[in-house]
């Protein structure tokens, strides 16, 4: 990739490629420097949409930007503004690559898989782009964006890790992360020959993969616990769907775990402990339905409902159909319909 030198009569100068970008939005108007703004987001990392304040009569901002062996890196300074990537775009582009956000100036937060992160100075965020996120700064801020193929990530990260990486602070006052902070800092700012942009660029994700590593492995190893613990809850909800006096209770005593343990678990989730005890029960009711001939009410009780007419109801908000017209060979399912859990 060539380099292009920036024109002093032009206050952006962009290759076809995207490699190096020069941009200064104060020599535009308010319109052209938000359009080329947006513009540099979509060209150097994936299609987003940009918010400013309402009170904000220009934008003034600036970018610098060039590849570093696989990695894109850029210093941007800018203006409040919140940056949003949603599931459409991600369907739109399917880019699967990282962004390393730096802060070097001002205040930032960041949201991604669930976590909000709190950015200053010298911290900074890894955000999935083949996932939904949020970029906010309420004032003037300053940061360096390092762009990371995902196919580097991968080859580094195991899966449990980069998940729980994404949306959250790094650095900036001691330890790995404070470290990968400043090296970041200097690549940035400090050119390098191109015979050796490529080992300083397998380096920089080297030591960014042990930071994470490092750092979340706690969480991670949490995680795996929490999900041994929501297995557990599942198999005891599983084995006693005949009941129909089951309470949250008793799959706490049946589990060896406290209430309130069962009932933090089971929220995150997302669900409520009684749709989930619904849930469990249409898909063991799906399963009677097709493979044995027992009757609607006879399941019905198996499953652990009094009322079978409260059966029909709760299969029909969960399922889309009654169960009849579900047992119904070569049933016609009604349009497509996303899941409604039962509160």
């Amino acid at each position: 990739m060539t380099e292009n030198e920036q024109s002093h009569d032009s206050p952006r100068t962009e290759p076809e490629t995207a490699a190096v970008v020069a941009l200064r939005t104060s020599e535009l108007d308010v319109d052209e420097g938000r359009s080329e703004w947006r513009s540099t987001l979509g060209h150097l990392y994936a299609e987003m949409d940009v918010a400013w304040p309402e009170s904000r009569s220009g934008l003034d901002a600036e970018w610098g930007g060039r590849p570093l062996g696989d990695l894109h890196i850029s210093t941007i300074r800018c203006d409040a503004q919140t940056v949003v990537r949603s599931p459409e775009m991600i369907r739109s582009d399917a880019s699967a690559d990282y962004l390393v956000c730096l802060v070097t100036g001002g205040h930032v937060e960041v949201r991604q898989s669930g976590r909000t992160a709190q950015l200053e100075r010298g911290s900074f965020a890894l955000l999935d782009l083949g996932a939904p996120f949020v970029f906010h700064s309420r004032a003037t801020f300053g940061q360096v964006v390092v762009r990371i193929p995902g196919s580097a990530m991968a080859a580094r990260l195991p899966g449990a890790y980069s998940h729980l990486a994404t949306g959250r602070s790094f650095g900036p006052a001691t330890g790995a992360s404070a470290i990968v902070g400043r090296l970041l800092t200097d690549l940035a700012a400090t050119p390098v020959s191109a015979a050796a942009a490529s080992s300083f660029s397998l380096s920089a994700i080297e030591m960014l993969s042990a930071t994470i590593i490092d750092d979340a492995r706690e969480d991670a190893e949490a995680e795996s616990f929490h999900a041994q613990d929501l297995a557990r809850i599942k198999r005891v909800i599983g084995e006693n769907l005949h009941d129909a006096e089951l309470t949250l209770s008793d799959v706490a005593s049946m589990s060896g775990m406290s209430l309130r343990n069962v009932q933090k678990l089971v929220k995150t989730t997302g669900r409520t402990p009684s749709a989930w005890l619904y849930e469990a029960r249409v898909e063991r009711a799906k399963s009677l339905l097709l493979t044995t001939d027992l009757s609607v009410a006879t399941i019905s009780e198996q499953v652990g409902f009094r009322d079978v007419s409260h059966f029909g109801r709760v299969f029909r908000r969960l399922a889309g159909i009654s169960p009849g017209r579900f047992r119904a060979p070569n049933h016609a399912l009604p349009p497509a319909m996303p899941p409604r859990t039962a509160g």
